[in-house]
């Protein structure tokens, strides 16, 4: 364990802004702007979602204390194989069972999000924390109203600060990242048209 404090902060600002929080500080966001997500059919919609997009990726997170005791390496590619599993199993009942549109494009976003990362990866080692605040902060400012989703944008330098003082990724690895973040997300909301 480092001592360093600077060290020790990145690390905790890196497991905050694990995939599966942010993902349910999307999920947070979509209930403010649609409260009506906690009403009837929808409240087990969003159930599922927080289960399949926040809780199970938590338990599979390359910083899980499930497999803090494994190398890097393998925490990687575990996380990268349960995320994929769970986003295409949520993607898969938002389609078939016809959820709101705002639950269906964060589905798809973050399907396309680990796709995209997990292609890239092949090739070049972009960083999931970077895509995974990039889609959410992308996210909050398209569904909250007025100014609202501004104040996730600091998330953005706080990770790739993190991400590069714990030396997990260098500035560009993050950049790389974010970018996929924002594609996917874009992406998805431009398919979808949830609002």
């Amino acid at each position: 364990m480092s001592t360093n404090p600077k060290r020790l902060l990145a690390k905790m600002i890196s497991y905050i802004c694990s995939p599966p929080y942010l993902a349910v500080l999307v999920l947070g966001g979509a209930l403010i702007a649609k409260p009506e997500l906690l009403l009837g059919a929808n409240r087990f919609h969003f159930l599922v979602a927080t289960f399949l997009l926040g809780l199970i990726p938590a338990l599979t997170a390359q910083d899980s204390i499930i497999l803090h005791r494994l190398p890097l390496a393998t925490r990687r590619k575990i996380s990268f194989i349960s995320f994929l599993f769970s986003y295409s199993i949520f993607l898969i009942y938002a389609l078939v069972r016809g959820i709101d549109p705002i639950l269906k494009t964060i589905a798809l976003s973050y399907f396309l999000t680990v796709v995209l990362l997990i292609i890239v990866n092949f090739f070049y080692k972009a960083s999931g924390h970077g895509s995974a605040v990039a889609g959410p902060v992308t996210a909050l400012n398209i569904i909250l109203p007025g100014c609202w989703g501004l104040l996730s944008i600091p998330l953005l330098a706080l990770v790739a600060w993190a991400r590069v003082t714990t030396k997990e990724h260098d500035l560009k690895q993050v950049l790389v990242g974010m970018v996929l973040g924002l594609v996917a997300t874009l992406q998805s909301f431009l398919l979808i048209k949830p609002l």
